[in-house]
């Protein structure tokens, strides 16, 4: 038995090896910073406190919901716009330019695909929600339903 435990050990190493030697694997995997977005997190993101004060100074800007429909459809903030990241490319349109965009999603990542996607399309003033519709459940509207 141990005899091809040590077979497939040095097939599975002749593999790498070979791939290694191709150029099929990468050297080294990007670091968390480089494979998210290149944004500085500071400037394009906002806290689920930061958008309270927002909403309570009735500040002007858009808050929009990058989810999915289904998503949408089981909990959002009210107010909220939703354009689902697969169609923003060819919805951005519809977001006014100019007044300040929040974006969110479940837990924060798409959104800060979609802050970086508005960023290149030419909006100035993007932002991302630290933690998505999650945090802000958490932190801010705990009567919101969770998934």
């Amino acid at each position: 038995m141990f005899r091809y435990i040590k077979q497939a050990i040095k097939k599975m190493r002749r593999q790498y090896i070979r791939n290694r030697v191709r150029r099929n694997l990468p050297k080294a995997a990007p670091s968390v910073a480089e494979a998210i977005l290149p944004l500085d997190a500071d400037t394009y993101t906002i806290t689920p406190n930061q958008l309270k004060g927002m909403i309570d100074e009735n500040k002007r800007f858009i808050l929009l919901d990058v989810r999915e429909q289904w998503e949408y459809e089981i909990v959002h903030i009210e107010g909220a716009t939703l354009i689902p990241l697969g169609e923003l490319p060819r919805r951005f349109r519809e977001i006014t330019h100019g007044i300040e965009i929040v974006v969110y999603c479940h837990w924060g990542m798409r959104s800060l695909d979609a802050a970086f996607l508005l960023q290149q399309l030419g909006f100035k003033s993007v932002k991302s929600l630290v933690g998505g519709i999650d945090q802000w459940a958490q932190e801010i509207d705990t009567q919101l339903r969770q998934y």
